[in-house]
């Protein structure tokens, strides 16, 4: 049975970017994912109205997520946070947290590790880090652009080279931004 007013008591330590002095950040999150996982945490959330916070509350419960299922497999990620210089499972915190995505538990680990190595900031791991797009996004894209510029499938093949080589040519799109003021 799920405790709502513990839940709700959760989400809005979580807005306020607070943890409850009883837990340390690790232990919170696990928590609040072992109170949540039951829950369509999203939709909850929109029926409360609190979806300005959204994003924040749902990477919580993946950390919790993570953490739990780090804990549960003793043998492969342990390995690997042991040859990385982690004994113990390093403390996460708030904005570590935002590089959290669904996909498997080693991949979540090295972008936080990317994180703790220094040098570069959450928005630059997830820009590096993206996943390519799925196959039907890609079709999707495909129709938009035919559709909008009114051509078929072999002009947007043609389109897409010629716009890959300009792109990749500064001098060739330094000309086109040129020709194109022209026409304006």
């Amino acid at each position: 049975m799920v405790d709502f007013n513990k839940l709700d008591k959760y989400i809005d330590y979580i807005e306020k970017g607070e943890v409850p002095e009883i837990y340390t950040f690790n232990e919170f999150a696990v928590e609040f994912f072992n109170v949540s996982k039951v829950v369509p945490l999203s939709k909850y959330l929109k029926t409360k109205n609190k979806t300005s916070k959204l994003p924040k509350i749902m990477n919580m419960k993946k950390a919790g997520e993570v953490l739990s299922e780090t804990k549960k497999d003793s043998s492969e990620i342990r390995n690997f946070l042991r040859r990385k210089g982690y004994i113990n499972i390093p403390e996460l915190n708030y904005t570590i947290i935002m590089l959290l995505r669904k996909v498997d538990l080693i991949e979540n680990w090295k972008r936080i590790l990317l994180y703790f190595g220094g040098g570069k900031t959450v928005l630059e791991i997830n820009n590096t880090t993206r996943i390519n797009l799925f196959p039907e996004e890609v079709k999707q894209l495909e129709e938009y652009i035919m559709e909008n510029l009114k051509i078929d499938e072999e002009q947007l093949n043609w389109f897409l080279s010629l716009y890959n080589k300009a792109n990749n040519n500064k001098e060739v799109l330094r000309a086109i931004r040129k020709l194109n003021k022209q026409f304006i």
